[in-house]
């Protein structure tokens, strides 16, 4: 499992009170209508789920309703959030009326109503995609029993079972999205949903043949934009590819550049101390690095933290004894964004020219390559 880049709104709590229908420039009218149990007045702030850099619009609460008007010109998410809440409720935002009804203390349940690309977005969570979820939940109590929360190593027999039973999974998960992708291919929501379930993901092979089923309207709406530039992005670092060069300080403050590294292969490893599954990856990572090392491997770990004690208590207590970058800025990390990293583990094997051999290799799939290169 990978950790996913979070949806971040900035600074709700100081925004200005402002018209909501300066929000948007010319574009259709819509009306957001709610009903707030549990907090009868105070502020409630609407702001676009995925782009900070929109002020958010705020109403007032008068005996737990409000009311949001205003012009949008596509369907987007947007984000309805109360002032002090730390949570909100995510939902497509679209011309016409938009209906709003839940509890102050449990805003993931709200239930919103709306028009087109809010039926298929949560038609697709709340009904189609729910055997995946609920089929992956079982499979990860099975794990968490026979690995005892992660105290305890699998076996190999057990090992290959999981696997086995993950692939089982992965294919259920594609056969889920491609047929309600296709099926609503006229909708700007299935490009989100290409997003969310495959991009951030980095499986791009996937998305990329889903994209060529949407609409040219739906390629062309701001997600559809969003999915055709991460498979540009994504291109770069194809097999093959030269990977894009940069330039980021090591645990000391030197400066180091990744091209300096050329003549030998070179991991280049995303992750990040608070990422969990970076943490229980290091160890397969450790042992590759130890077994070929001296046969020409390098790796140069990219942190995606933002606190450098943080950072250097991992790597210390990882015992990660190779080259480590960063340049502390978290999710908008200058070497990520090169290289369309949505998620952590992430890493882009080298080869001694600098060219992508394989991408995100893990587990046994690492070793497994460096010895096909590094004999």
């Amino acid at each position: 499992m990978k950790i996913v880049q979070p949806l971040t709104i900035a600074l709700l709590a100081a925004a200005s009170l402002r018209p909501a229908a300066a929000q948007e420039k010319a574009g259709c009218r819509y009306t957001l209508n709610g009903k707030l149990e549990g907090m009868d007045s105070g502020v409630i702030y609407l702001s676009r789920a995925d782009n900070n850099s929109v002020a958010p619009d705020s109403a007032i609460i008068q005996d737990g309703a409000f009311s949001f008007t205003g012009s949008i010109r596509e369907p987007l998410l947007y984000l309805l959030k109360p002032s002090g809440a730390k949570y909100g409720k995510i939902f497509y935002l679209e011309s016409g009326l938009t209906t709003f009804a839940g509890h102050k203390d449990s805003l993931h349940q709200a239930v919103v109503k709306g028009g087109p690309s809010q039926e298929v977005y949560t038609g697709f969570y709340n009904i189609a995609w729910k055997p995946v979820v609920d089929s992956a939940g079982r499979i990860y109590k099975r794990l968490d029993i026979a690995n005892q929360g992660g105290k305890k190593e699998l076996d190999p027999v057990t090992r290959k079972a999981f696997d086995a039973d993950f692939a089982s999974l992965d294919k259920f998960n594609d056969s889920i999205v491609s047929a309600y992708v296709k099926q609503h291919a006229q909708s700007p929501a299935a490009a989100n949903i290409i997003l969310e379930r495959y991009i951030t993901y980095q499986q791009t092979a996937k998305a990329r043949q889903l994209f060529a089923t949407l609409s040219k309207d739906v390629q062309q709406s701001y997600y559809g934009r969003q999915v055709a530039k991460a498979l540009e992005i994504d291109g770069r670092t194809a097999p093959g590819k030269i990977a894009p060069d940069f330039t980021m300080q090591d645990t000391s403050g030197k400066t180091v550049t990744l091209s300096a590294l050329r003549g030998r292969y070179v991991l280049v490893d995303f992750w990040a101390s608070w990422c969990g599954p970076c943490r229980k990856e290091n160890p397969n990572v450790v042992a590759a690095y130890n077994k070929f090392h001296e046969k020409g491997f390098d790796i140069i770990g990219v942190s995606l933290d933002d606190k450098k004690e943080r950072w250097l208590k991992a790597i210390r207590a990882d015992k990660l004894t190779w080259l480590h970058v960063s340049d502390l800025k978290g999710w908008a990390n200058d070497a990520a964004a090169a290289y369309g990293v949505k998620s952590v583990p992430a890493n882009f094997l080298l080869d001694k020219e600098g060219r992508v051999v394989a991408r995100n290799l893990r587990g046994e799939e690492l070793e497994k390559k460096l010895a096909e290169v590094l004999p």
